[in-house]
């Protein structure tokens, strides 16, 4: 399968999200990439205790929504997918 794009922006967070919206405003065609899944609001967990619909580990069967990253002095937490409302609507406009 081929993709023809004239950019290709990697992550939905806020600087992705709204620098594929100004592309896609200048008549560029687009594809963002995102890791993990799409994620409706039922999907979020209601405490960080829900571990399953909270973390990002898919060797344990969790596919969460914040991923950890060890390093030797640095501990990382970030988030995983795209969702809610308000992603939803920055990535399809």
């Amino acid at each position: 399968m081929n993709h023809d794009c004239d950019f290709l922006v990697i992550g939905s967070g806020f600087g992705g999200s709204v620098s594929a919206m100004r592309l896609a405003e200048k008549g560029y065609s687009v594809i963002v990439l995102e890791k993990g899944k799409e994620y409706k609001t039922e999907d979020f967990p209601k405490t960080n205790w829900q571990i399953r619909k909270y973390l990002w580990l898919p060797f344990l069967r969790c596919f969460g929504i914040q991923e950890l990253t060890f390093f030797s002095k640095l501990f990382v937490i970030r988030g995983v997918g795209v969702g809610g409302e308000a992603s939803y609507m920055q990535i399809h406009i």
